[in-house]
């Protein structure tokens, strides 16, 4: 069951950082202090639905997650983070496997043309593999502090 909430919590901060950067994109701060990588997401989510992208996104960070899982299932004997030193291996995992992932995203078009230039101003791989790391800490954080709770 945890693996499950694990996986939602990653689900809804993924799909909120998407919401976020949708917001940014449109900001008149984020011109200001010129921001390309941020603006460069503009086109992107020009034509789209907010809730359509962050569902997008939501569903590409579990699908890394569940690759991530398989993998750290495997090679270190669990599935998910439960103490400092097996989020430290999980990330050494997700770190690389998202790039990678970002890379796939960006040659094959999976999300159309739209991330071009995204894609021309941040490269493909590191701010990818970020997003996916930030995804599961922040998620690992907020299944602690929950599970503190009760």
């Amino acid at each position: 069951m945890e693996v499950i909430i694990f996986i939602i919590i990653n689900f809804i901060v993924s799909a909120l950082s998407d919401v976020s950067l949708n917001l940014l994109s449109r900001n008149s701060l984020t011109k200001y202090y010129n921001l390309k990588i941020i603006l460069s997401l503009r086109h992107y989510f020009k034509n789209k639905s907010m809730i359509k992208c962050a569902v997008y996104a939501g569903i590409t960070i579990v699908i890394a997650l569940l690759i991530n899982i398989l993998i750290s299932k495997n090679l270190l004997g669990f599935s998910i983070p439960h103490n400092n030193t097996e989020l430290i291996k999980f990330v050494g995992i997700a770190f690389p496997l998202g790039y990678v992932i970002d890379i796939i995203i960006d040659k094959l078009k999976i999300f159309g043309n739209d991330l071009n230039l995204y894609y021309k101003v941040a490269g493909a791989g590191l701010w990818g593999a970020l997003a996916f790391v930030f995804s599961i800490i922040i998620s690992y954080l907020i299944q602690k502090y929950f599970a503190l709770l009760s």
